[in-house]
């Protein structure tokens, strides 16, 4: 059966499972342990991927000399996508105000003032802690160390002589093992979907946030929408010269776009993506290797759009007037500035990058911005999913600038 449709199946019986027992009292701290296995089987083939994947991908194309190319037209992307994002979510924003409704959560209190403080001390202990086994533990939070690694080691396992090609045909040879792994993970994922879908809906259903203002939802959904299938798919456009449809490929990835929505985990997601670029869209392993581990760090202009139209909601509820189109634009570039920096705090990427900008623009919300909590696993995902496109086309392109992309023999998606 189709991967789309096992996993839109999933979504929706997801769905119905929130509609009949959301009301109960026990069925969200079961959806949590659930969810939480979901997540961690995901970062878990996430984590072992980029460290074996990356390094023998990174090996891969110093022995072609095609890792500058690769690179450079991956940090094209990634630039573009989170200037040009956020920018457009503020133009919208601009045009079509409307405020953030008050949650149940509002007036709990401020989580600006250490937030950050914790965010990056914890990063710099996790990188420069120099345990391995510690990297491991931390690497459903945040796989930068791990990368950083794989990158390390793949540069030292170019096989430039024969001593070393032992080492680079085994690397390579455990990367193959693990795609086919992640393949046979997107196979039955559907079943790990419908566990986040579940939590997914039924703490929206019980936090009642995103029903207080239809005109607020319909913009927060519509938005990202827009972005997703109008703004991406112009932008892979004009990267490849109109050679390749990006809404084939896009449909051809329907497992890992909903994993990210779901889950609102970009690391959970990393194995499907990985996995369909390569059998999908008939990209090579060794830049699906590479890219996928590159956007994580850079590539989070959806989770910066989704931050930048979310505080411009907030500002309007607390000053009770649309904002000014000077300051949505200057939102929207900090934001963008800001999201360099999200992948520290993996799954809250909207939370981090939106607190981070009230610091940059020394904005003062008196703990407005705590109401973005009610529903922050929308925001999440809203953001993961267009962080997981971007990654998905930024690939098709990445391949097709390097003129490796291969068609696939078959019509249609695994």
């Amino acid at each position: 059966m189709k991967s789309w449709i096992t996993y839109l199946t999933s979504l929706f019986l997801a769905l119905a499972t929130a509609l009949l027992l959301g009301d109960t009292t026990w069925i969200l701290p079961l959806l949590y342990g659930l969810s939480d296995v979901a997540v961690n089987v995901g970062s878990l083939m996430a984590l072992v991927m980029v460290a074996l994947s990356t390094s023998s991908a990174v090996a891969s194309l110093r022995k072609d000399r095609m890792g500058g190319q690769v690179v450079s037209s991956s940090i094209l992307w990634a630039l573009f996508t989170a200037i040009l994002l956020p920018l457009f979510a503020a133009l919208v924003a601009a045009a079509f105000p409307v405020a953030f409704p008050v949650s149940t959560t509002a007036g709990t209190g401020s989580v600006s003032d250490t937030y950050l403080q914790s965010v990056f001390s914890g990063s710099w202990s996790l990188v420069a802690s120099g345990n391995l086994a510690y990297y491991l533990t931390a690497a459903g939070d945040s796989l930068l160390p791990v990368i950083i690694l794989a990158l390390v080691l793949g540069v030292a396992l170019k096989p430039s002589s024969d001593i070393i090609k032992p080492a680079y045909i085994t690397i390579n040879s455990l990367s193959e093992v693990c795609y086919r792994i992640a393949r046979g993970l997107s196979n039955f994922g559907y079943i790990l979907v419908y566990f986040t879908s579940a939590l997914f809906f039924t703490y929206i259903y019980q936090e009642k946030t995103f029903f207080v203002d239809a005109a607020f939802s319909t913009m927060l959904v519509v938005t990202p929408i827009g972005l997703s299938f109008v703004l991406l798919p112009v932008i892979f456009e004009a990267f490849t010269r109109g050679k390749k449809n990006p809404y084939k490929i896009l449909y051809r990835n329907t497992a890992s776009q909903l994993t990210a929505l779901t889950s609102g985990s970009y690391i959970a997601s990393m194995p499907y993506i990985m996995a369909g670029e390569r059998i999908n869209d008939g990209v090579q392993k060794r830049i699906a290797s590479t890219t996928s581990p590159l956007y994580y760090i850079i590539g989070h202009g959806g989770s910066a759009a989704v931050a930048t139209f979310s505080l411009i909601a907030v500002i309007a509820n607390v000053t009770g007037a649309p904002v000014q189109l000077s300051v949505c634009v200057a939102i929207a570039l900090a934001a963008t500035v800001c999201s360099f920096a999200s992948s520290l705090s993996n799954g809250f990427e909207v939370m981090f990058i939106t607190i981070a900008i009230l610091r940059l623009l020394n904005i003062e919300l008196y703990s407005a911005e705590v109401t973005m909590l009610g529903i922050l696993p929308l925001l999440s995902g809203l953001g993961a999913i267009m962080d997981s496109q971007i990654a998905i086309l930024g690939a098709n392109m990445t391949a097709f600038k390097a003129g490796v992309d291969i068609t696939p023999s078959y019509k249609d998606i695994l």
